[in-house]
Parts: structure tokens; C-alpha cells; sequence
């Protein structure tokens, strides 16, 4: 699975209008004007905490599956068991809300890499500033979500 969580105790309240902006922060000139051609965002089946994104950016393709959901992860995913540090564990199920992009599909020509350039810029503009964990739902990984990590994710750089 090709996707990223970010764990927060502020729910990122989105309508299309607000996330095509944020996007489109992260790709100028990609997703603003609306459009129906190339990159765009439409709601998901649980409006207002799914999205349909379609990204044609080149380097960072693909179609996603945003989520916002104002409540904790742990009701999701047992993600927070493979936690071995108890402070961590803990700090990490006090968190109320959750942010997620996953690929649903790859366009024919593009790679994974390209599917983690966009989650990962994506995340880095649309994470609240009280972002507290990154979490990988399939590879077990949960980091503490500073700075630095905003920052190698907003320059689409490998995170762990």
C-alpha cells in the first residue's frame, strides 16, 4: 500500500474548494482553476471526509484517496501495537484526528515513487500545525512528526 497518516489532536476540516487551494499551494498552477482535464479533486462516497484526487503533476501522478476523519486512527487501525516505546504508544493514542492519502491507482506511466512524491508534498501543506505522528499503515512505521519532517516531505524526499 502506498500511502502516509498524519496523527493530530486539530481535525483538518476540507470542503473541494479548501483542499483544490492547498494543492494547488503544493503544485502551483495544477489544480487551480477547477477543471475536469488532468489534475483535479472531486468528494468522495463520505463527504466531508473523502476526496478523489487525480493528480496529472508530472513527477507526482496518480489517483489518491484523501481522508480527514475526526476521530482516532486507533478506531482504523492497530497500527499503535507495533509501537514498542510506552511514552510514544501512549502520545500516539492521545491523538483525536487523522489525515491520510493513499493511491487508489497508477497511471500507466508512472511509478510509486512518483505516487510518495505526491502524497508526501501533498501532506507537508495540508498536515495541521499540531501534527504529532507520520504513521505508514501497512510497514509499521510511526515517527514523530517535527519540522524536519514537514520539510523532507514538502521536498518530496524519501521519508523513512
Amino acid at each position: 500500500m502506498v500511502s502516509w497518516v498524519v496523527l493530530s489532536k486539530s481535525y483538518v476540516e476540507l470542503d473541494e474548494k479548501k483542499l483544490r487551494a492547498k494543492l494547488d499551494e503544493a503544485f502551483p498552477g495544477e489544480f487551480l482553476p477547477p477543471r475536469d482535464q488532468g489534475s483535479f479533486v472531486v468528494e468522495g462516497p463520505v463527504a466531508p471526509a473523502q476526496f478523489l484526487i487525480q493528480s496529472r503533476v508530472p513527477g507526482a501522478s496518480g489517483v489518491f484517496m484523501l481522508h480527514s476523519v475526526p476521530g482516532p486512527y486507533t478506531r482504523f487501525s492497530d497500527f499503535d501495537t507495533f509501537i514498542g516505546d510506552r511514552t510514544l504508544r501512549r502520545q500516539a493514542r492521545a491523538q483525536r484526528s487523522w489525515l491520510s492519502i493513499d493511491l487508489m491507482t497508477k497511471h500507466s506511466n508512472s511509478t510509486k515513487a512518483e505516487a510518495y512524491r505526491f502524497i508526501s508534498r501533498a501532506l507537508a501543506k495540508l498536515a495541521p500545525s499540531d501534527a504529532a505522528f507520520l504513521v505508514h499503515p501497512t510497514r509499521r512505521i510511526v515517527i514523530p512528526f517535527d519540522e524536519d519532517v514537514r520539510r523532507r516531505l514538502k521536498s518530496g524526499e524519501q521519508v523513512p
